[in-house]
C-alpha cells in the first residue's frame, strides 16, 4: 500500500507561473527606492470568456495581456515611450515558430494613476496595460516559452524615439506554453539521434 503523499494530488490545481523582474536606475541602491517597477502577463482564450490558459489549440485565436506598474516618489516624473516586445522560442526542438511575435509602443501619459495609501504617502504608482490579439495558426504546434520585454525611451511615442533610457527594463517569461494540433499524429517517436 502506498501513502497519498507519493502521488500528485488529483484533481490538481492549475498554476500559472512566471519568471519576472524589473530594473530601474535605483535597483542597485538600498531600499527604499525612488523608482521601482513590476510586471505580469496572462495568456487567455477570447472564445472562452478570457479564461487563463497555457495550452492552446493552433486553430484558436489567443490573447496576451501585459500589465506593468512603476512606483515610488519619482514615478510621476517618468515620461516617454514604453516599447513592449513579445518573443517566442521552442523548447522541444520541434516547434517551428521562433523569434519576435509582436511589439507595440505605449506612451507614459496613458498610465493609470493609483492613489497612495495612506493618502499622505509620498510615493505614487502608475500602471499600464496592453493586450496583443494573436490570430489562429500564428504559432506552429510545439512546446514554447514566451518572453515579454519592456523598455523605455525618454521621448514621447509620437516623437519617434530612438534611444533607450538607461537601466529601465522589465521582463516576464511564461516557461511552458503548449500549442497543439488535434490532427497531428499521436505520440510520434523522437527523431533518431545523430552520432
Amino acid at each position: 500500500m502506498t501513502t497519498p503523499g507519493q502521488w500528485p494530488p488529483c484533481p490538481q490545481r492549475e498554476r500559472f507561473p512566471l519568471i519576472r523582474g524589473f530594473i530601474t536606475p535605483a535597483s542597485d541602491l538600498p531600499s527604499p527606492h525612488g523608482l521601482d517597477g513590476s510586471i505580469t502577463l496572462d495568456v487567455t482564450d477570447p472564445t472562452e470568456n478570457n479564461e487563463r490558459i497555457r495550452v492552446i489549440e493552433t486553430d484558436t485565436a489567443w490573447d496576451l495581456t501585459v500589465k506593468w506598474c512603476i512606483c515610488g516618489p519619482f514615478a510621476d516624473w517618468l515620461c516617454g515611450c514604453w516599447c513592449v516586445q513579445v518573443f517566442i522560442d521552442d523548447i522541444d526542438g520541434v516547434g517551428k515558430t521562433s523569434g519576435p511575435l509582436g511589439s507595440t509602443r505605449v506612451d507614459t501619459s496613458t498610465g493609470v494613476v493609483i492613489k497612495p495609501s495612506p493618502p499622505d504617502d509620498d510615493t505614487s504608482k502608475r500602471c499600464f496595460k496592453y493586450t496583443f490579439n494573436f490570430p489562429a495558426r500564428r504559432v506552429e504546434p510545439g512546446v514554447y516559452n514566451l518572453v515579454v520585454v519592456i523598455t523605455l525611451a525618454l521621448k514621447p511615442c509620437d516623437k519617434d524615439p530612438k534611444k533607450l533610457a538607461d537601466d529601465v527594463l522589465g521582463y516576464a517569461v511564461i516557461p511552458v506554453l503548449v500549442f497543439y494540433d488535434e490532427d497531428a499524429p499521436f505520440c510520434p517517436p523522437p527523431p533518431p539521434s545523430i552520432q
